[in-house]
């Protein structure tokens, strides 16, 4: 009688710890909000400027992302981001208004660093790199597979308005 009733608790108890724990995409909190960006397409030296915001959805679930340049280019897209706990790891799916609909996943902040890598079909592969900087601030590099390897195709430097 005494095993199962042991047996029980531990159960009830892991069951409580885990009903307590955060739920993964509360990782995000430190994007939520505005950022303005500036920054530079490398191999060009053009500049670029963007807006992005993020907002919690799917009753705090998910993240949605918009993300807008500011003329002269034309880039726009929403990003949805949500956590699978079967598969331990961070899924997002961008649209953009030039017709691309493409998968990443990533596995979580590494420090200060999250890193989505696109699924197999997004051809060539890609990345989006996030680095929270000491200032408070936020860099997003967009990364490119170019010759085997991958390449910054634009970086910004982003700050809270």
């Amino acid at each position: 009688m005494r095993v199962p009733f042991l047996f029980a608790l531990t159960l009830l108890g892991g069951a409580a710890s885990a009903a307590e724990a955060p739920p993964p995409i509360q990782a995000m909190q430190p994007l939520l909000g505005s950022w303005h960006c500036a920054g530079v397409f490398p191999a060009s030296g053009k500049k670029i400027a963007s807006t992005m915001r993020f907002d919690t959805e799917l009753g705090g679930a998910g993240v949605l992302k918009h993300h807008d340049d500011i003329a002269p280019n034309t880039y726009r897209a929403v990003e949805a981001w949500t956590y699978d706990a079967k598969g331990k790891q961070f899924n997002a799916a961008i649209v953009d208004n030039f017709g691309g609909a493409r998968r990443f996943s990533a596995g979580g902040w590494e420090g200060d660093t999250l890193t989505w890598t696109s699924a197999p079909e997004v051809q060539p592969a890609q990345k989006f790199v996030y680095v929270r900087m000491a200032d408070g601030g936020l860099r997003v590099d967009w990364q490119v597979m170019r010759g085997g390897s991958f390449v910054v195709g634009d970086t910004l430097s982003c700050k809270r308005p």
